[in-house]
């Protein structure tokens, strides 16, 4: 008798749950959870409305609204069209208002941005005319690029122009404005927030004392934890969104495809492998001159995922997070002066980015494993390439200044080398005299290797000048100093700082420049992977490699000389 009530009780439940499901439409389980976040949301907004974790949850609440009702707002817009107009798309008669509006809203839009162009440099010019030492700096970089240009009576001046104009602006609002500046420092915080929930990992695989080996206990492990989270971002859809949204406004500011702007805008926020698993399905469409910007944009910026590892290893994230949003219309100033469009071809519409990616992951739990699982190959590349490559630098070292010996050149590095090859580059970036050479060695170790590298020689020299600041406070700022070739000696104490250090200014500079993958081994990784997406292509990749290379690195450079002109607040 009891296993038959048993029975006829489960037959009961799963009628009803049926009933339910299909009157709910599937949704069951959905609705019950919105129900509940809706209850206490209501509860936590009554209990307490006056600090900033309230107004962080009204904010993503407001957002996750956004995201989960984006289509259904995008359908109700459209019904809201066809009722004022009397059809889903515009008439003729709506169209020609639209266009006369453009017309004046877009050359209202010039002499706005122009002005204010203008205003800052004359208010830096009155204020702090040593920040303007980028200012030409950024006309050489640009007449460079024409001069190499592939079709420069091609070249689409609205784009340059506003792709430069968003590079005043943005660096007018991150590193000027007190309201950018708190918002940058809001994101910060929350970021760290999120990074040290890493520490429990790391103490759980390699025990209490993994700070003494930090970069390979600490850095590497936060690596996958930051991808697996970016991958269950992009299963919930929240990546899309943020893409979508600053990939159409780059489209509808700078003239662009929809697919290039938000290739870039994907590449800003994703690590560059990521950023074009994301977007093979509408890689063969893409014409020559905006497979060459796609490319490029994943040298020209890090990615959400390496923003763990510099952050771990002590750059500021404040700068980090500028550099990422300036460096998307850098990238489009010089790519479209080096490779500008030249055919008529059709803009291909972006349904649904990354639908083919999405629909590997069974769940959001799978989603977030295989996101962390996919940055093994990455961390195993940044373990290989550090090691190998500070082993090489070291074993050239040795090798030039046997060499250097044998003529009477003492202490001959590749860093000397470096620091007097590239030493314009920082000088045209602003970068004081007295800094470049050191400045420029940084941006010899980026290019022969990795970024990872250049940020390894850049913690050394902040310790260094941490170090010479230590000194000079404890001495009463008596304390003597002896310059030997490129290392600073610390008389008092008889400590050698190797290779000295710079100023405070020329770290966010360089910090600046210096975001971005533009190495010789990310070269060989992408070029790789765009190799297997494009067979076809493969050989013209082959071609355009060391060229998206160089736009890469002018791009970083462009993006360091606005870092420059509000260096004071750094």
């Amino acid at each position: 008798l009891l296993p038959r009530i048993i029975v006829s009780i489960r037959k009961f439940f799963l009628t009803c749950l049926t009933f339910v499901m299909k009157k709910t439409k599937g949704y069951l389980v959905t609705i019950l959870l919105l129900v509940g976040y809706l209850a206490y949301f209501i509860a936590a907004m009554c209990y307490r409305f006056d600090d900033e974790g309230s107004r962080r949850l009204l904010g993503c609440t407001i957002l996750g609204v956004v995201i989960a009702a984006r289509s259904h707002i995008k359908r109700g817009f459209n019904v809201f069209l066809e009722k004022v107009t009397g059809s889903s798309s515009l008439t003729p008669v709506w169209k020609k208002r639209e266009n006369t509006a453009r017309f004046f809203l877009r050359w209202l839009m010039y002499g706005a941005c122009t002005g204010v162009m203008v205003w800052v440099i004359v208010d830096k010019a009155i204020k702090e005319p040593n920040n303007l030492r980028s200012l030409p700096g950024i006309v050489i970089i640009m007449f460079i690029c024409l001069c190499f240009s592939t079709a420069p009576n091609k070249v689409n001046y609205h784009t340059i122009f506003w792709s430069v104009g968003l590079q005043f602006l943005l660096s007018l609002f991150i590193l000027n404005w007190k309201t950018g500046k708190d918002a940058i420092w809001w994101l910060q915080s929350r970021i760290d927030e999120f990074f040290d929930n890493s520490d429990g990992g790391s103490k759980f695989m390699f025990g209490q004392n993994y700070k003494e080996h930090f970069i390979i206990f600490g850095a590497m492990p936060l690596l996958l934890f930051t991808n697996g989270m970016m991958t269950l971002l992009y299963y919930c859809g929240v990546m899309q969104f943020i893409i979508t949204v600053f990939g159409n406004f780059l489209n509808f500011i700078l003239d662009t495809s929809p697919v290039e702007s938000m290739a870039v805008a994907a590449g800003t926020f994703m690590e560059g492998i990521t950023a074009l698993t994301a977007f093979r399905p509408y890689l063969k469409s893409l014409t020559k001159s905006q497979l060459f910007l796609v490319i490029t944009s994943c040298f020209s910026s890090i990615g959400s995922a390496f923003l763990a590892i510099l952050a771990q290893m002590g750059v500021s994230i404040e700068l980090i997070i500028g550099a990422m949003l300036i460096s998307a219309p850098a990238t489009f100033t010089i790519c479209k002066l080096m490779f500008p469009e030249t055919s008529k071809k059709k803009h291909v519409k972006i349904l649904d980015i990354g639908n083919e990616e999405k629909s590997k992951y069974v769940n959001w739990l799978d989603a977030f494993q295989e996101g962390s699982f996919a940055m093994l190959p990455v961390v195993g590349n940044i373990v290989v390439s550090g090691f190998t490559f500070v082993c090489l630098i070291s074993w050239v070292n040795n090798t030039l200044a046997w060499f250097g010996d044998r003529v009477g050149i003492a202490k001959l590095s590749i860093e000397l080398i470096f620091s007097y090859v590239l030493y314009p580059v920082p000088l045209a970036m602003g970068v004081a005299p007295e800094d470049c050479r050191r400045v420029a060695m940084l941006f010899g170790y980026r290019l022969g290797s990795t970024n990872i590298v250049a940020f390894f020689k850049l913690e050394r020299a902040r310790n260094n000048r941490l170090k010479y600041l230590d000194y000079m406070l404890k001495t009463g700022g008596n304390g003597t100093v002896t310059y030997v070739n490129d290392d600073v000696i610390l008389d008092q104490w008889g400590v050698t700082l190797p290779l000295g250090f710079i100023s405070e200014r020329s770290e966010a500079i360089i910090t600046y420049a210096l975001c971005g993958l533009s190495g010789m081994l990310s070269v060989a990784i992408h070029l790789a992977m765009m190799g297997a997406f494009l067979p076809k292509r493969r050989k013209w990749l082959s071609e355009i490699a060391m060229a998206a290379l160089v736009a890469g690195n002018l791009a970083n450079c462009l993006t360091g000389c606005f870092a420059c002109e509000y260096s004071c607040h750094f």
